[in-house]
C-alpha cells in the first residue's frame, strides 16, 4: 500500500472518531467542519496515490499540482461514472468548505451547518456526515483495489469489477 493510501487510511479512522464519538457528545458546528476537512484530506490522499501509481507505471509524465488538472487526469485515466461521481461529490466538499457556515441547532441532536452554493442551501448534519463517510470509504476501498490488482497482476485493472467488488463488499459489511 502506497504512502498516500496509508494516510487516507488514518484520515478514515479520525473521521469515524469525530462522527461516532465527538460529534455524538459534543454537536457543534465545529466537529461538522472538521469531518468535512478530513474527508477531504482522505480524497486529496486517494487522488494523490492514484496520480503517483500513473507515474509509476509511466501514464503520465508527472503529477499535476492544480486540484482541476489532478482531476482531468484522474478522470482521463480511470475512466468510470462511478469514479466521476465521487470526484463531484470531492469537489461539492471543497465547495462547503470554502463557504461561511450558517449554524443551527448546536449542542442538540439536529446540529445542522448550511452553507449557500451557487443560489440553493446545502445542509450538513450528522445523517449526511454519515452518508459522506460512506462515500469516502468507497473511494479509499476503489483506490486500494485498484493498487492490489495493479501490482499482483502489472496490468490496470478491470475498473467495473473492482468497483462491483467493492460494492459488493461494503454492502456486505454495512449488513
Amino acid at each position: 500500500m502506497s504512502i498516500y493510501l496509508s494516510n487516507a487510511q488514518d484520515q478514515l479512522k479520525r473521521i469515524d472518531h469525530l462522527i461516532y464519538v465527538s460529534l455524538k457528545y459534543t454537536r457543534t458546528v465545529d466537529v461538522l467542519k472538521s469531518i468535512l476537512k478530513r474527508l477531504i484530506a482522505c480524497f486529496d490522499e486517494c487522488i494523490s496515490g492514484l496520480l503517483e501509481l500513473s507515474v509509476d507505471r509511466e501514464k503520465i509524465p508527472e503529477i499535476p499540482t492544480n486540484v482541476v488538472a489532478r482531476m482531468r487526469t484522474i478522470i482521463e485515466l480511470f475512466s468510470h461514472p462511478e469514479i466521476e461521481k465521487l470526484l463531484n461529490f470531492y469537489v461539492m466538499l471543497r465547495k462547503i468548505d470554502k463557504e461561511t457556515p450558517i449554524k443551527s441547532n448546536e449542542y442538540r441532536r439536529g446540529v445542522r451547518m448550511s452553507v449557500i452554493l451557487k443560489d440553493t442551501v446545502v445542509e450538513v448534519d450528522i445523517d449526511n456526515v454519515e452518508e459522506y463517510f460512506k462515500l469516502a470509504q468507497s473511494f479509499f476501498r476503489i483506490c486500494l483495489k485498484i493498487f492490489e490488482v495493479t501490482n499482483e497482476t502489472g496490468q490496470d485493472p478491470d475498473l467495473e469489477s473492482v468497483i462491483r467488488g467493492v460494492a459488493i463488499d461494503l454492502e456486505f459489511e454495512r449488513g
